[in-house]
């Protein structure tokens, strides 16, 4: 800032400086001559310079004494003015070429940056593209060991008289990882995870230790007031676990657990205040600021009031489905300006999703101490993809919980984001962490496949280690917590044609029990338009209050098989004409 001053400075010295030259030098100060002119003006005195020589008709003529005094007093500080200005001048030329050069340094090193970053980017995309390869390498020979099974039988009989029926899997993906090893050209790179090289040997110890690994993953969340990140493509259980995190720490805190919830779907949270930005971004930018204003109320309080305070009524705020409203907030939404209070009280103007991400930024670096804590479910892979985490210590102030899975029914899913987290060095620092994580990663990944339950990767060990293990079957457990804290209770919630409860139409029996007879019933081979006919008796009896077949029946199925099955009644109804 003073730099901006030397200009004015030394422009007011040079001007001062030169008033006060002239005055020295005008001869003001000089001596004189005065005297009276009898031949122009007698009674008028004249005063002249003693160097000047007086006319002869002059009279009374006296010397006036000059003041050498002033005239040098003010040459001296004409030369120091001047001095001044030049100096002041210098100073302002060596500011402007100290930030002349500070500018070429600055450009210099965000080139340089640049560059960095483009490379960084260029060797993810090879990586990503290299792990995607092996996984679609993998699915491909897995299907060709399928196909030779199915085209050969008499092998097939052959490895069930000597096998159990665990054990198939394990042997056609063993066929086809030896067969990829010896057809592999190319050496791996070091940082990716490797899980094909040799054939995986499943057993029941590996398995109840993933699984117990998996259940301490989950278990670690409850009692910290950490903020959560739920990474995981579509499928991949993460709804089911933040579920499960939430709706524990609801039934062990009560209603002292203030919930509130940003998504995208109408869902209930455990009992949460929500809003969905894609219906009212209004309401949703309300939560945000009540959240943040309870933050800055726990932050004033003093340390003995704040401490009990903050333990007794913790604070969680939901973000569900972040990358969608990324986009939201990015397209839609991005010219939508708010007013953001700063703690001073003061108020500036920012878009939206700037707002979004201060205020979880200030959740994740301050929120922990005050038991004020952010929840986020998204899809990324790329933990960059989070604004609010992009620093090293935005990332050491959370907990991040990875999740994968592959759901050979459907066909769909992959271990990747696993994967590339294992491999990332922003992600596990230590060398040695990841190498012992790589050692896990094949056998949790076959036994994921093989339970057809998803694979968890945590950073909430208390040793500061990774926990990579197998997420256990919760899903009866988040269910039990909608029906608690959403009022689901047992009736049919997600009929379109009806709001009473099972009970009412099989007064005998309940929804799992009539579940489970579908089942039964499946395995007997009996089709899908029977079951419906006979077990849940749509179609038959025009007194039962489900006796239409087509609308009653069929989503009365339906709904059965979307919130009781766990994949495997939906694949053995693949095949039925009739579904």
């Amino acid at each position: 800032m003073l730099h901006r001053l030397y200009a004015p400075a030394s422009t007011g010295l040079f001007i001062c400086g030169a008033i006060a030259a002239i005055g020295s030098l005008s001869g003001y100060f000089n001596s004189r001559l005065e005297y009276c002119d009898a031949a122009t003006s007698p009674c008028t005195r004249v005063a002249i310079s003693i160097d000047v020589a007086p006319p002869q008709t002059a009279q009374d003529a006296i010397v006036l004494p000059g003041n050498g005094k002033m005239r040098l007093s003010l040459g001296l500080v004409a030369i120091a003015l001047l001095a001044g200005g030049y100096v002041v001048s210098g100073l302002e030329v060596e500011k402007l070429s100290a930030i002349a050069r500070q500018e070429e340094i600055d450009a210099e090193l965000e080139e340089k940056r640049q560059a960095i970053v483009a490379d960084e980017e260029e060797k993810k995309l090879v990586l990503a593209a290299d792990i995607r390869y092996k996984d679609f390498e993998q699915e491909l020979l897995d299907g060709y060991a399928l196909l030779l099974l199915e085209n050969n039988p008499e092998l097939a009989e052959q490895i069930l008289a000597d096998k159990p029926l665990a054990q198939i899997e394990q042997t056609v993906t063993a066929t086809a990882t030896i067969e990829a090893a010896s057809t592999a050209n190319a050496q791996d790179s070091p940082d990716t995870v490797q899980d094909t090289i040799s054939p995986i040997v499943v057993d029941t110890t590996a398995l109840s230790s993933l699984i117990a690994a998996g259940t301490r993953a989950i278990d670690g969340l409850i009692d910290t007031s950490q903020s959560l990140i739920f990474l995981g493509t579509p499928g991949a259980g993460k709804s089911v676990s933040l579920g499960v995190v939430v709706g524990r720490k609801k039934k062990r805190v009560g209603d002292r657990l203030r919930l509130y919830a940003i998504a995208m779907k109408n869902d209930g949270f455990s009992g949460a205040v929500v809003a969905r930005l894609n219906a009212d971004s209004n309401q949703c930018y309300d939560i945000l600021l009540e959240v943040i204003t309870e933050l800055r109320k726990r932050a004033a309080m003093s340390k003995s009031e704040r401490g009990e305070y903050c333990d007794e009524n913790p604070v969680i705020l939901i973000l569900d489905d972040f990358m969608s409203q990324q986009k939201l907030l990015s397209s839609s939404l991005s010219k939508k300006i708010v007013r953001y209070p700063e703690e001073s009280g003061a108020y500036q103007k920012i878009s939206l999703g700037d707002a979004f991400n201060a205020a979880m930024a200030e959740i994740i670096f301050n929120g922990r101490e005050l038991n004020v804590a952010g929840y986020v479910g998204t899809q990324s892979s790329n933990i960059d993809d989070l604004k609010f985490l992009s620093s090293k210590g935005g990332r050491a102030g959370v907990i991040l919980m990875y999740q994968a899975f592959r759901n050979v029914t459907k066909n769909q899913g992959n271990y990747e984001i696993i994967s590339q987290a294992i491999a990332n060095q922003h992600v596990i620092a230590d060398v040695k962490e990841r190498e012992r994580m790589r050692g896990v990663f094949p056998q949790a990944k076959a036994l994921s496949v093989q339970e057809q339950r998803p694979m968890i990767l945590s950073s909430n060990a208390d040793t500061g280690e990774f926990i990579l293990g197998i997420v256990p079957d919760m899903r009866d457990e988040y269910r039990e917590y909608e029906r608690l804290y959403n009022g689901a209770d047992d009736e049919v919630a997600n009929f379109a044609w009806t709001i009473r409860k099972v009970s009412q139409f099989y007064p005998d029996t309940t929804a799992e029990s009539l579940f489970s007879e579908i089942c039964n019933r499946v395995n007997d081979g009996m089709s899908q338009r029977e079951i419906i006919r006979t077990v849940l008796k749509c179609g038959e009896n025009k007194q039962h209050p489900t006796r239409s077949y087509s609308v009653h029946g069929k989503t009365l199925f339906n709904w059965l098989v979307e919130n009781y099955d766990n994949g495997e009644l939906e694949a053995m109804l693949k095949n039925d004409g009739n579904q």
